[in-house]
Formats: C-alpha cells, structure tokens, sequence
C-alpha cells in the first residue's frame, strides 16, 4: 500500500561545476558537467523512497514526450517510486534546470518548467491518481501549479490527509492565494529567500507573526543552509532548533547543495508516515539533507540504514535538538 504522494516538478538537471559563480557579462571555466534526474517533486520522491523502501512513495507530475522523459520515468522506477501518476503530455518539452555550482557548494539555477507548468485537475482526477490519493497517509507538494496544489490541499482537507508543503517557486507568482492556501498545511517548509518573498521578511519573531496573521496555527520550517534548521509551532510559539550537521566532526565537506532542500522534505514526510514525532522527522531531515551536501549529485540523499548511523554518531558530535518561546 503506498504510503506517501508527492506532486512537483520532474527536471533534467544539467549542472556546470565552476571555481566561483559568474558575475554579469563575465566568462568563467566549467570544470565538470554532470547531467542527472532532477526536480523538486522526483528528487523528494526519491529520497522518501530511500526511507520508506520500493512501491511505498507515489508521484504525480508532468513530462513531455520525449528522450527525457523515458528516462526520467526509467530512473524512477529503478529507484521504486511509483510513476503511473505521471503524465506524458504531447506537444511540450519535459523540464530541464540549467545550474551552476562554484567550489563552496553554493549555486544558481535557471528553470525551463516545460511540461511541469501543464499538470492540471484532469490529470489529477484520474483513477490510478485517485487510489492513491485515498490510500496514502500524507501527500507532500512541492512546486506544481497553483491550481494542482489548491485541489490536492483541499482533497486532503476532506479526507483528514496531511499535507506538507514546500511552495517554492509558486511564491513569485502569487503571494495573496499562497498565504490563503498555506494555513491548511500541516507542515510548511520555508527557505530564507522563500520566506522573505511569502512573508516579506526573513526575521523568525516577524515571520511568526505574519503567519499568524494568515491564521496560519501549524509547523513552519525555516531552512536556514549552515546555520541549520528551525521549526515554529504557530499556535504556542516555540521554537525547536537543530544546527546542520557536524560535517567536518565526521570528516566530510560540502561539495553541491542543490537539492539539500528536497532531501529534506522527502525524509521529513517519510518518517512522518512511518510515525515518528515532528521533531525527530526534523532531526532525521536535516542530517539527510547535510549529507545529500556532500555528495556530487543532486539525489544523494543515504538510504535509512545508513542516515541513520550518520546521525545517531553526529547526536554525540553535538548534534543536538535545542528548544525555545519565541516572544
């Protein structure tokens, strides 16, 4: 039976390594290129099926009819996500994401959406999508279009599903319908430039109070890179904080952070599932995404085993769980 549905983005990463990032008009040397399966929605959906094992996670989204997409839906077979709730839509070029990488692991990503922007109400309301969303025990979103996102929040509202929502680029396109929308999350995942444009500040005593003013009354995570993770409770104010993982304690190095945030949400949502409380799905995240850091590729989120070995020796490195009442 599955356990969890995902529905976001399906992308072709094509990533340039470089010493630094360019600046406006400037040249620099691409030392490596690695063109790999990406996309927020395929790469939580496979670091929750790392968790959760084989036939267990379900995707919904869009790709094209082409090359790409016959090996997108290839790799996430072989990974054990589910893809029937993936729609090959005539006519359009599946996704890609052009990034570059610089030497500290930081990046820029340029988006060309393609068939992702096309996943509409008729693909949801397709049988194999309807078993699946009456059989799962969450659904995680992550960028697909508004519409798709309203409809699925609002069929998990009427079968008691909780979502977990991660609307990253959405955020630019509708900020008023997002805040409407946001207060039936269960869990809201938030970087800092996200929470900046949904909020409009970056601030965590003035994002909770902005929150609140959107009757906002769940978990808010805000994703902070090095400095770590932070996670509201809207309704009592406190705050749980955990710092990134000791990588230099556990001789490892950051070399590519995109896709740490879909890291995260997948493993977040997989122990979700599996019944462990909010806050050690927060613990097992944040060491799955700081390991995901320090691997070339953009899926290199650990197997469970493995994740949890890594974090149980990081709890005596100090990686600890730190509580307090925000004012």
């Amino acid at each position: 039976m599955i356990s969890l549905v995902v529905c976001g983005a399906i992308n072709w990463d094509i990533s340039c390594f470089v010493e630094r990032l360019p600046v406006p008009g400037e040249k620099v040397i691409i030392k490596q290129i690695t063109r790999v399966s990406g996309g927020t929605g395929g790469n939580v959906a496979v670091a929750a099926a790392r968790i959760l094992g084989a036939e267990k996670v379900a995707l919904i989204g869009a790709l094209g009819t082409d090359d790409i997409a016959h090996q997108q839906i290839a790799i996430l077979e072989d990974e054990g996500v589910i893809t029937t709730g993936v729609h090959q839509i005539a006519g359009q070029e599946s996704g890609q994401a052009y990034i570059f990488i610089d030497q500290e692991g930081q990046n820029v990503i340029a988006n060309h959406v393609g068939a992702n922007a096309r996943l509409g109400l008729k693909h949801l309301k397709k049988a194999q999508v309807q078993q699946q969303l009456q059989e799962c025990k969450a659904i995680v979103l992550t960028d697909p279009p508004l519409e798709a996102a309203e409809e699925l929040i609002n069929l998990a509202k009427r079968r008691n599903i909780p979502v977990l929502w991660d609307p990253g680029i959405l955020i630019d396109q509708d900020r008023k319908g997002l805040r409407s929308l946001a207060k039936e999350a269960k869990v809201l995942f938030l970087n800092e430039t996200e929470t900046s444009g949904l909020l409009g500040t970056d601030k965590l005593n003035m994002s909770l109070q902005r929150l609140k003013k959107v009757r906002f009354s769940n978990h808010a995570v805000f994703k902070l890179g090095a400095q770590g993770v932070v996670m509201v409770a809207a309704g009592s104010g406190t705050a749980i904080e955990v710092p990134a993982l000791p990588l230099r304690k556990l001789g490892l190095n950051v070399v590519n952070t995109v896709g740490c945030g879909d890291v995260f949400a997948g493993v977040f949502a997989a122990y979700h599932v599996l019944g462990a409380s909010l806050q050690e799905s927060l613990v097992m995240a944040s060491a799955a995404a700081g390991i995901n850091a320090t691997r070339p590729e953009t899926r290199g989120s650990p197997d469970r085993a493995t994740l949890e070995e890594i974090a149980g020796r990081s709890r005596r490195l100090g990686f600890a769980v730190r509580k307090r009442k925000l004012l």
